[in-house]
């Protein structure tokens, strides 16, 4: 396992700019950062676009690369031209902590990022993923007819409801006082990094609690405190196992 994200390591992206004069290919890279707490409210207001997936889109169109399709389609996001392209400049700004410029030549964007590369309809889909792993991003299931999603939808907000209401600014506190960390240090800590200590805390309160009841005499499973945390898993994978579960669901509807 990586410590990469641990340890709050940039992620970087190939690019091969074709030299003309020479005639032969030049490999470069771009840097991509996971954002800081200090940072992430200015993320949040443009990382809207990083939820959809080509899985959004009708099956007919995605031929098309998915940077292609956002841009085709904003209208329809509610965004204007304008917005659309500040918000993706604004985001990839602050992941690449470059200044970033919009181009357009012959139908096809870019965002130059530097003389070191860009980000296009090439390799704006592994952007996205990186970016999305860095900051534990989860991407939202796209269930196949209209029926299935509003179930979806209904079983994630009754779950929300008997599940405890934790905030970023929640997760940030707890971490403050149960790892002795000043709030100027914290807001340097990457998302990961954030989530990573909230949840390992968590784990060795559960233990200790449970060593204290297991001596009062409970009979439990003492709990591995530095077990797999699994940042990745995505909690929309535990609406339903598989789209077979809602069967019943759905004749039971229909009768």
């Amino acid at each position: 396992m990586s410590l990469k994200y641990l340890f709050a390591q940039p992620d970087y992206i190939e690019i091969i700019i074709k030299d003309n004069i020479e005639n032969k290919n030049i490999i470069k890279s771009i840097t991509i950062y996971p954002i800081k707490l200090k940072d992430y409210e200015e993320f949040s207001k443009y990382s809207s676009l990083l939820y959809l997936s080509k899985n959004h889109f009708d099956e007919s169109v995605r031929d098309n690369s998915l940077l292609e399709l956002l841009y085709l389609s904003h209208s329809s996001l509610g965004l204007t031209t304008e917005d659309f392209i500040n918000n993706l400049c604004k985001l990839f700004s602050i992941v690449t902590l470059k200044e970033v410029d919009f181009i357009e030549k012959d139908g096809k964007i870019a965002f130059w990022i530097d003389e070191n590369g860009f980000i296009d309809q090439s390799n704006y889909e592994k952007v996205r993923v990186i970016i999305m792993k860095q900051n534990l991003i989860h991407e939202q299931k796209v269930y196949k007819t209209k029926l299935m999603a509003q179930w979806a939808e209904k079983a994630l907000l009754a779950k929300q409801k008997t599940a405890p209401k934790i905030s970023l600014e929640d997760i940030v506190s707890t971490v403050s006082v149960g790892c002795h960390k000043h709030y100027w240090d914290l807001e340097n800590y990457t998302i990961y990094q954030i989530y990573s200590d909230f949840y390992r805390l968590r784990k060795m309160i559960e233990h200790d609690s449970s060593v204290q009841l297991m001596c009062a005499g409970a009979d439990l499973k003492l709990p591995e405190f530095a077990e797999d945390l699994d940042l990745y898993h995505n909690p929309y994978d535990d609406l339903f196992v598989s789209s077979d579960k809602l069967t019943g669901l759905n004749k039971a509807l229909k009768d």
